[in-house]
């Protein structure tokens, strides 16, 4: 019995060795949302006036959002200690789902029709930095994983203002927002399956949870186009540019040269998603 346990420690200690190694993974998905919040409605009136006779017609749904979700890029270094423990190191850019709410009113009459419309498209972007513990069943053509480790992100979110009126002339305006800066800090869970293609190369899927909220510090206008006129240069830093704080003195005095203040607010980037992609290992300690 001593000379089986001892064999046995042996070939797992060489199964260990011999697993050692550094490895490059790529890999793509979409994440879905997850812990959504309300960012708004779409909301909708068409009125008809026809022989004297008026119709509305109302429809309201409200819009709830995640900005972790969307399609996001995986680019990650590894170093394997052996078969079942391993250390991984990702970047991770998320291009986020657009979410759209709107206020429109259409108008029609014998004579005429028109629209008054406000439409906002909201979406996020940016670098995830994702170091994780990998602990892997290790052996065969197929080896189930999970991966957790911690998640540090700069996201950005932005807004696309379009308003459009024609009932009684036309007026347009196009604006875009910004919610930048800040430190985002939450954690993330995997499990996965490996596919052994190589020695040196595998395919892997995986499920892939995020939780994480984001605290902009600033929001900053960087587009206003009123009936084809651009005029962000001619606005005050106040009305441009708002800096978002934990505490302040909401009785701070106006000043058209300095932001607008305003409490901060979290955003949440939670997601699932599914994800799948290639390791290439590419140095392997041989003993």
């Amino acid at each position: 019995m001593k000379k089986i346990f001892t064999s046995a420690l042996i070939i797992l200690a060489t199964a260990s060795l011999s697993a050692q190694g550094i490895y490059l993974r790529a890999g793509s998905g979409y994440g879905l949302p997850v812990s959504t919040f309300q960012i708004g409605e779409k909301n909708l009136r068409n009125e008809v006036y026809n022989n004297s006779v008026t119709t509305n017609d109302y429809s309201t749904n409200v819009v709830s959002a995640s900005y972790g979700a969307g399609a996001n890029f995986t680019f990650a270094v590894g170093y394997k200690f052996n078969q079942n423990f391993m250390l991984d190191f990702d970047v991770y850019y998320l291009a986020g789902k657009k979410y759209k709410t709107s206020d429109i009113y259409n108008y029609t009459s014998d004579s005429y029709s028109g629209t008054d419309s406000e439409v906002f498209t909201t979406s996020s972007r940016g670098l995830y930095f994702n170091p994780s513990v990998v602990f892997s069943a290790g052996f065969g053509k197929r080896a189930p994983y999970g991966r957790f480790g911690l998640i540090a992100a700069s996201p950005k979110i932005i807004k696309d203002e379009s308003y459009y009126y024609d009932l009684d002339g036309t007026s347009t305006y196009d604006a875009r927002w910004e919610y930048r800066k800040g430190l985002a800090l939450g954690f993330q869970a995997a499990i996965g399956m490996n596919w052994k293609l190589s020695e040196m190369i595998d395919i892997y899927t995986e499920a892939d949870f995020v939780s994480m909220n984001y605290y902009a510090k600033e929001g900053l206008m960087t587009k206003s186009i009123s009936n084809g006129t651009d005029n962000l240069d001619q606005l005050s830093v106040y009305q441009k540019q708002t800096e978002y704080k934990k505490k302040f003195d909401p009785q701070t005095p106006y000043d058209a040269a300095k932001p607008r203040l305003a409490p901060r607010e979290a955003s949440p980037f939670s997601s699932l998603s599914i994800q799948a992609g290639i390791r290439f290992t590419i140095w392997q300690k041989s003993e």
